[in-house]
């Protein structure tokens, strides 16, 4: 149930960020201020980085990792 919350509180922070991405790339669009861009990088990056830890966390208790963490054995 642990790594269950984890891994939708993981993806329901992906979401928040990436709106917020999304919001100040519309800014720097519309008002033409090139420090938007700074806030959407930084946001872009927070999200990331809260995704995958927590759902690196959530796959502790046997949620399985998106394609994009997993290692390929090979």
């Amino acid at each position: 149930m642990i790594g269950l919350i984890l891994a939708l509180s993981g993806w329901a922070c992906a979401g928040i960020y990436l709106i917020l991405t999304g919001q100040a790339l519309g800014n720097a669009i519309a008002r033409t201020n090139v420090s938007f861009l700074g806030d959407a990088a930084v946001s872009f990056v927070t999200g990331l980085v809260s995704w995958s830890v927590l759902v690196y966390a959530g796959s502790l208790f046997g949620i399985r990792r998106p394609r994009l963490l997993r290692k390929k054995n090979r």
